[in-house]
C-alpha cells in the first residue's frame, strides 16, 4: 500500500483516475477468468489442435487490434466515455456466447464480437488515461495500471479454473458479468473525457498526419513483433504444460504465479529501470527476457523450471507493456491520442495474428517431433534477439 500513498500524494489518484483503475481491475478479472482458459479449454477438453487453437484465438486479437485504428478515431469523435461504454457493452456480450456454442465457428463469430468490443474501449481507455495524466508521469500511471490488471489475472484464472469445473458455460457468463459493472461504474462516475473540445477532422487528414510521422510508423511495426512474442504465453503454457504433466488443471495457478510475481516486482522495477534506461532500450530487454522465457519453457522437465520460465517471461512482460504504451502517449497530439492507440493496433493484430498461427504450427512440430522440439524453442529465443536489436538501434537513432 506504501506506493498507493505516493502515487496520491503526487496526484496519481483522484476520482477519474479510481474509476479507471477500478474499469481496468474488472475488465481485467473478467478478461483473465476467460481468456487463458480459452487454449486450456480447446486442447484439453475439445481436443482441438494447438494451430486450430491458435487461429481461433487470433482471430479476437485481429478483429481487436485490426479495427482499433478506426474505433480510435470513433472515439476522438464520440469522446472516450462513449466509446468505453460501447466497448464493454459489446464485449460482454461476445464472451456471453463462448458460453453456448460447440462448433469453431461459433467459438470464431465470439472471438470476433469480443475483440471488437476491446477495439472500442481499448485506444479509448488508454486515451483517457493519457488525459487523466497530463502533468503527471505517465508510464508512472499506466504502470499502476499495469498493476491492477495482473491483480486481475490472479483473481481471474483462479475463479475461471473454478468454475470451468461445473461448466464452460459459467465461465463465459461470470467473465461477461464483470464487462457490465464495469459499464455501470463508468456510465455513473466517469465524467466525459476527449482529446479536445472541437475535435473535427477527416480520415484523409488523420492518415497523412500518422503517415508523415515515420519514427510512429517505425515504432508500431517493432511494437508488433513484439506482440508476436507476447501472444505466445496464452498457448506455449497450456502446450508445454499438458505435454510435461499431463494435468491441465494446474494451468491457471501457474498464469497467478506469473501474476502474483508482477504485482510485486512491477511498480518498483519500471520506477528503478526508468531512471537508468531510454524507453526503448527497456523494450528492447523486456522482449529478449520474453524470448528467454519462451526458450526455458522449451526445456522445461517439471513444475519448478515451468515457473522458473513463466517468471522470466513475466519479467519481460512487466518492463515491455507499460513502456510500449507510454511510449505512445508521448506520440500522440492532444486531438488524436485514441487514433494513435488504435493505430498501433494495427500492428498489434498482424502480430497477434502471426504470433498465433506460426506458434501454433511450430508447437504442434514440437508435439509431434518431440526430438527436435529445440527447433521450434530456438526460433522463437533467436527471433526476440534479433527484435531487441532493432529496438536497440532504433532507440540509439531516436
Amino acid at each position: 500500500m506504501h506506493f498507493l500513498m505516493k502515487a496520491k500524494s503526487k496526484g496519481l489518484i483522484n476520482l477519474p483516475l479510481m474509476v479507471m483503475y477500478l474499469d481496468t481491475l474488472l475488465m481485467a478479472i473478467g478478461f483473465f477468468m476467460l481468456v487463458p482458459l480459452l487454449g486450456v479449454y480447446f486442447i484439453d477438453h475439445l481436443a482441438w489442435s494447438a494451430a486450430l487453437s491458435g487461429f481461433i484465438l487470433s482471430i479476437s486479437g485481429l478483429s481487436q487490434n485490426g479495427l482499433k485504428f478506426f474505433c480510435g478515431i470513433a472515439a476522438d469523435r464520440m469522446g472516450f466515455k462513449n466509446a468505453i461504454l460501447l466497448g464493454v457493452a459489446i464485449r460482454a456480450g461476445g464472451f456471453s456466447v463462448y458460453g453456448f456454442v460447440e462448433h469453431p465457428l461459433g467459438f470464431a463469430a465470439a472471438a470476433f464480437v469480443s475483440g471488437l468490443g476491446g477495439a472500442m474501449f481499448h485506444p479509448a481507455s488508454y486515451a483517457a488515461y493519457a488525459k487523466l495524466a497530463e502533468g503527471y508521469d505517465k508510464q508512472r500511471i499506466y504502470a499502476i495500471r499495469e498493476w491492477l490488471s495482473n491483480i486481475g489475472f490472479i483473481l481471474g484464472p483462479v475463479i475461471g479454473m473454478f468454475l470451468l469445473k461445473f461448466d464452460f458455460t459459467f465461465v463465459s457468463l461470470i467473465s461477461a458479468l464483470m464487462f457490465l459493472l464495469s459499464f455501470i461504474v463508468t456510465f455513473l462516475f466517469l465524467p466525459p473525457l476527449a482529446g479536445e473540445e472541437k475535435c473535427h477532422f477527416s480520415f484523409h487528414m488523420v492518415s497523412g498526419t500518422l503517415g508523415s510521422d515515420r519514427r510512429f510508423l517505425v515504432f508500431t511495426l517493432l511494437s508488433a513483433g513484439v506482440w508476436a512474442i507476447y501472444v505466445q504465453l496464452y498457448l506455449a503454457v497450456p502446450v508445454r504444460t499438458t505435454a510435461i504433466l499431463d494435468d491441465a488443471s494446474v494451468i491457471g495457478y501457474l498464469y497467478m504465479t506469473g501474476a502474483i510475481f508482477m504485482v510485486v516486482m512491477q511498480l518498483p522495477v519500471i520506477r528503478w529501470l526508468e531512471s537508468r534506461f531510454a524507453p526503448l532500450q527497456l523494450m528492447a530487454g523486456g522482449t529478449f527476457f520474453l524470448g528467454l522465457g519462451l526458450f526455458c519453457l522449451g526445456w522445461s522437465s517439471g513444475m519448478k523450471s515451468i515457473i522458473t520460465s513463466i517468471l522470466v517471461f513475466t519479467f519481460g512482460q512487466m518492463i515491455a507493456i507499460p513502456v510500449m504504451n507510454g511510449i505512445i502517449a508521448t506520440f500522440a497530439n492532444a486531438s488524436l491520442t485514441a487514433t494513435y492507440f488504435g493505430f498501433q493496433g494495427l500492428g498489434l493484430a498482424i502480430g497477434g495474428v502471426a504470433g498465433n498461427t506460426i506458434g501454433g504450427v511450430l508447437y504442434d512440430w514440437v508435439l509431434e517431433f518431440p526430438h527436435a522440439q529445440w527447433v521450434s524453442w530456438s526460433s522463437l529465443f533467436i527471433y526476440s534477439i534479433i527484435l531487441s536489436g532493432l529496438l536497440m538501434l532504433a532507440g540509439r537513432r531516436s
